[in-house]
């Protein structure tokens, strides 16, 4: 890397963008430009501690985030003047409070915390992959777009330039448009597979959690298998690409996540020639784990069924009495 790279690759870094400390615009979720100027650190806080408390009143697990982000502490933090070390400690804990965030995003307590991490961390600039995570979900929405024109992706090659039309225009993402992009750019559709992993591992530490996962995994399940419907090529690299979480999925003990999977592997089935050898990885997968979640276990033995439809072999790896279940 050349030495002016490696400057312009600083400047990328919040604690070497001493610009933050005197930004000419105002970033803002909940004010136009001209109100967003008025807001200082103050109110932001007041807004941000308003919504922390109400989300509290919702969900408990909020708590563990007042501390390194809606604190007096947090409030005086300046990030653009702190280490490296500091800021990847800030991003953690702005990563984990936004995936707990994603459930609740089109909730104005949501949105209050959003505006004091944007005033307060610049997380629209800095948090950009974390910040299209929490919000993705909600594409069609307004408030998606509203989250998207706060962020700076005019490069053509930035990661998420493609999002500028939204941007530019001020309408939702289409479904379409996502679900062309998602099988187009399979880094994209990593993005979102990864995405539902993240999260299912962060909501598994809390009981009874799973309906905070319902948004995700619907729109996990239906963007992926819109993508399979619609993709015309690389379809090998596409499954390839769908294979681990497939099997994460499989051994899944969270209901939705199962069905989200078994929906994804039947779609597979339609839409692509399978290896023997494949199908046997899979069908011998899904029976392992069939029993496991009793009330999809139709569910499972359809997604069998179709797989097995594909081989004669298939039928080979699954147990006589597990097909007549």
């Amino acid at each position: 890397m050349t030495s002016l790279a490696q400057q312009l690759q600083r400047l990328a870094l919040p604690q070497s963008d001493r610009s933050l400390l005197s930004r000419d615009e105002v970033a803002s979720l909940l004010f136009d430009p001209k109100e967003a100027a008025t807001v200082d650190r103050d109110t932001a806080f007041a807004i941000g501690r308003t919504g922390l408390e109400e989300l509290l009143g919702i969900d408990p697990s909020f708590e563990q985030f007042e501390a390194p982000l809606f604190s007096q502490l947090a409030k005086t933090l300046e990030r653009s003047v702190q280490t490296k070390a500091v800021n990847k400690q800030l991003d953690e804990n702005i990563s984990l409070f936004l995936i707990h965030l994603s459930p609740y995003f089109l909730l104005k307590p949501a949105q209050k915390c959003l505006e004091w991490l944007i005033h307060r961390f610049h997380i629209h600039l800095y948090n950009q992959d974390s910040l299209i995570a929490c919000v993705l979900p909600y594409h069609e929405t307004r408030i998606f777009v509203r989250v998207i024109q706060l962020l700076k992706i005019n490069n053509p090659k930035h990661k998420w330039f493609w999002l500028s039309p939204v941007k530019q225009h001020g309408v939702p993402l289409a479904r379409g448009t996502l679900i062309t992009h998602c099988y187009k750019d399979l880094g994209f559709m990593d993005f979102i597979c990864s995405l539902v992993t993240k999260s299912v591992k962060v909501f598994a530490e809390y009981p009874g959690s799973s309906a905070q996962l319902r948004v995700l995994l619907t729109f996990y399940a239906s963007t992926i298998v819109s993508a399979l419907v619609t993709a015309e090529d690389k379809l090998d690299n596409i499954v390839a690409k769908l294979f681990p979480y497939i099997q994460k999925g499989l051994k899944s003990s969270l209901p939705d996540y199962r069905a989200a999977t078994y929906m994804i592997i039947c779609q597979i089935s339609v839409k692509v020639t399978m290896e023997d050898t494949f199908v046997n990885s899979l069908a011998s997968q899904i029976i392992k784990t069939l029993t496991k979640i009793p009330s999809l276990i139709q569910d499972g033995l359809g997604c069998l069924i179709a797989i097995s439809s594909l081989s004669s072999s298939a039928l080979h790896a699954s147990p006589s009495g597990c097909l007549h279940r």
